[in-house]
């Protein structure tokens, strides 16, 4: 992170560079309105420290300044104690917070830290809503599915509510990107959109990543660290397989949902619960319940609307739609022209039968994009073919290596996919079938983008 220190009085400014240097952030000075903005379009500032009292100059006139020049900037306020109520008018001009002087630097190292957090977060935010301006109306939830119209409609009553959401759907559906389209589309959309994947972590490390934990709550927590209930707010906290949640996380996260309330872990302090939780799973969470897999007090308490996403076989009309959303934005990614399809493609698009859902689909395009010739895609050579039938369509051409190598690979990310499916998703099922660790199978389904 870089900092830039805006204040005229030089022992100040070298005084807060040391202790910044000392634990890792690389900082810059300015003693003027003129020098701060000068320094903003040389460097990539990401905090800037503001002095109210800038000699004769106005330190809210120098935030607007700043912030018009860049929107993103941080900006904390220093401040006298006679200052702290246009400290406050600052904040509610766009500074994220304030210090008063004498500065504590261990204050100051704590703010830093946690405005880290949430300006990574806001830029997240910024640049998933520059990106849902761009989306075609397929990706907005246009469809001629009956089923995903009956979503939309969903999509359209729930995005100011508060209400808890649980999204069930294969691997591969969208559930995210539903998620987000509920956030994205409401009044929640200037709040944070904060996710977790609650399959991938175990007990310990899920609950510090929700709740946050104190210094010294276990060993190596050298920190104070903010979970993604805080650091979501007034947002959205969103629940990725929710299904693979042990037990004892389920209860702790009834809990939290009952009485709104949590303590970071080795904590003491009750923290509020504000915002609003989606959840998804690919897994049966129906019959989880029934068999006692998943409580049925939290069911009930996540699932007050449920929305589940067909598999993309179950919706075929959608494909051509989907195609030309993905093209598109493949062309934007890797700077191509392809202007569409043929026939004989879309053809054999429509009749695959995508265990990997949407998600598989624009990984094939994305390929396609990238390795067409000319400036329409089409089924023309053996490399394309194998993008949508990875086993059966075997090239022997090339050293013995390398020929074992690639289609090694492609054997084993097939396995992968027809088993995640014949599972219906369920991660810790699949890696006991094919005989690999939970962490194996998630590092696999990585690289092969499933």
């Amino acid at each position: 992170m870089n900092i830039l220190i805006i204040d005229d009085e030089p022992g100040l400014r070298s005084g807060i560079r040391k202790v910044l240097s000392i634990h890792g952030y690389q900082s810059f000075e300015a003693d003027s309105e003129h020098s701060a903005l000068e320094m903003i379009k040389k460097h990539d500032i990401h905090i800037a420290l503001l002095d109210l009292r800038l000699g004769k100059e106005d330190g809210r006139h120098i935030l607007l300044s700043l912030k018009q020049l860049e929107p993103l900037l941080s900006i904390i306020i220093i401040t006298g104690y006679g200052d702290i109520k246009s400290a406050v008018e600052c904040m509610k001009s766009g500074a994220m917070n304030y210090l008063t002087k004498p500065i504590d630097h261990e204050l100051l190292l704590s703010i830093l830290d946690k405005e880290s957090e949430a300006l990574q977060l806001r830029k997240n935010n910024y640049a998933f809503k520059e990106t849902l301006k761009s989306f075609s109306p397929i990706s907005a939830g246009s469809s001629i599915h009956q089923e995903m119209q009956e979503i939309e409609q969903i999509i359209n009553k729930v995005k100011d509510s508060p209400v808890t959401v649980l999204i069930s759907g294969e691997t591969g559906t969208g559930k995210e990107v539903a998620a987000k389209r509920i956030h994205y589309s409401g009044c929640y959309a200037e709040q944070p959109f904060i996710g977790v994947n609650c399959g991938s972590l175990h007990d310990n490390l899920l609950e510090s990543e929700l709740f946050g934990h104190e210094k010294g709550a276990f060993t190596g927590a050298v920190e104070r660290k903010i979970g993604r209930f805080e650091l979501a707010g007034k947002g959205t906290l969103f629940l990725d397989e929710i299904g693979d949640m042990s037990p004892t996380m389920q209860t702790k996260l009834l809990r939290v949902l009952q009485e709104q309330t949590y303590e970071r872990v080795g904590g003491t302090k009750s923290i509020r619960s504000q915002c609003r939780i989606i959840a998804a799973t690919n897994r049966d969470i129906e019959h989880m319940k029934a068999s006692d897999e998943f409580r049925a007090d939290l069911y009930y308490r996540m699932s007050v609307i449920r929305i589940h996403l067909p598999p993309l076989r179950c919706r075929p009309g959608d494909i051509p739609s989907l195609v030309k959303q993905f093209i598109s934005e493949a062309n934007s990614t890797y700077h191509r022209s392809i202007s569409g399809v043929t026939p004989r493609l879309l053809d054999h698009l429509n009749s695959y039968h995508w265990p990997g859902n949407i998600r598989e689909l624009k990984n094939v395009i994305s390929k396609l994009v990238i390795l067409a010739d000319q400036d329409i895609l089409d089924v023309h050579d053996e490399q394309l073919l194998s993008l949508l039938n990875p086993v059966s369509e075997f090239s022997l051409s090339g050293d013995l290596k390398t020929v074992i190598k690639k289609h090694t690979g492609n054997l084993e990310r097939d396995l992968i996919r027809r088993t995640l499916n014949s599972c219906s998703g369920n991660i810790s099922r699949a890696a006991r079938e094919l005989g690999v660790s939970r962490k194996t199978l998630y590092e696999k389904m990585r690289t092969y983008h499933l």
